[in-house]
């Protein structure tokens, strides 16, 4: 318990200091034109509140947004549900529903907060089914290098365990989660996303549980239509390849899947976003996973 305050109050005073101290950064931060974000005017520029806007889309430029698994490379503002279904997950022993709700805001050009509930309906294969809440987390994000073409960002997360574990609803631990994602425009509206990120269990972990747990991925997109297309806005079709490595348990392990997607905008700001999951290696850890999502930009 003391652990899990700690993790809550060490992420609220970061969020605090970095939003007060933008008073004294703002000073330096351009009127007239938003300059390019690099590291040498990390201190000085994008700690504005309230000053993050949409980049700019050009007619030949790849569009920045989030996928389906990969965590996210860029920022936006914006409202989401994930739905997941895990068909024979858990090595066969049971079907998983997973909705996941998310809430991403910039704070600045730099700093963006995201929090993200969840909700969980467990159908093992010879036992009841179980429903509840799932583990919920936090994650801020600084952006540290971003221009027209690239966007570098830091992410740390933390995992708390309000899901059942018992029940298989949640994992019964807290988990710091470090980590970096880049966003790279390859021209002719094709995008690189990649990301590595590592999972430290921070209080709940038994012997059983790895020491640090890797986490990497990298999507490539290509975008058909332009942003104005109704009912099919920058039609992008995509290609996940995501992987996770255990390290410092009894049983160090590698499971690595690979999701293809399409993602629209529909209308009115709305996007939808369908894609399947299959497991490369490990492939006895699960036979598919289904996404879903819907999202709304504000």
């Amino acid at each position: 318990m003391q652990t899990l305050f700690a993790c809550v109050f060490f992420t609220f005073f970061s969020v605090l200091f970095t939003v007060s101290f933008s008073s004294y950064l703002q000073a330096r931060e351009a009127s007239e034109k938003m300059p390019d974000l690099t590291f040498s005017n990390f201190f000085s520029d994008g700690w504005k509140f309230g000053s993050w806007e949409e980049p700019a889309e050009e007619p030949d430029q790849a569009p920045r947004f989030r996928l389906l698994k990969i965590p996210a490379t860029v920022f936006e503002r914006e409202v989401r549900m994930n739905y997941s279904f895990t068909n024979n997950g858990n090595r066969g022993n049971l079907d998983e529903h997973e909705w996941e709700f998310e809430f991403e805001m910039p704070v600045s050009r730099r700093l963006l907060i995201e929090v993200e509930p969840s909700i969980v309906s467990v159908f093992p294969h010879n036992n009841d089914s179980h429903s509840g809440f799932g583990d919920t987390s936090l994650v801020t994000k600084v952006i540290l290098f971003e221009t027209r073409n690239t966007t570098l960002i830091s992410i740390l997360g933390t995992k708390f365990p309000t899901g059942n574990k018992d029940l298989e609803l949640g994992s019964g631990k807290t988990t710091i989660s470090p980590g970096f994602g880049l966003w790279r425009d390859l021209g002719r509206r094709f995008a690189l996303h990649s990301f590595l990120g590592f999972d430290i269990p921070a209080g709940g972990a038994t012997d059983a549980d790895p020491d640090v747990t890797v986490n990497y991925g990298a999507a490539l997109t290509k975008t058909l239509t332009s942003k104005d297309t109704p009912l099919f806005g920058n039609f992008t079709v995509f290609v996940e390849l995501n992987g996770i490595s255990s390290v410092g348990s009894h049983n160090d392990a590698t499971a690595v899947s690979i999701l293809p997607g399409v993602r629209w905008k529909l209308g009115h700001e709305f996007w939808l976003m369908p894609g399947i999951e299959f497991p490369v290696t490990e492939r006895d850890e699960f036979e598919n996973r289904i996404w879903f999502s819907v999202l709304k930009d504000f």
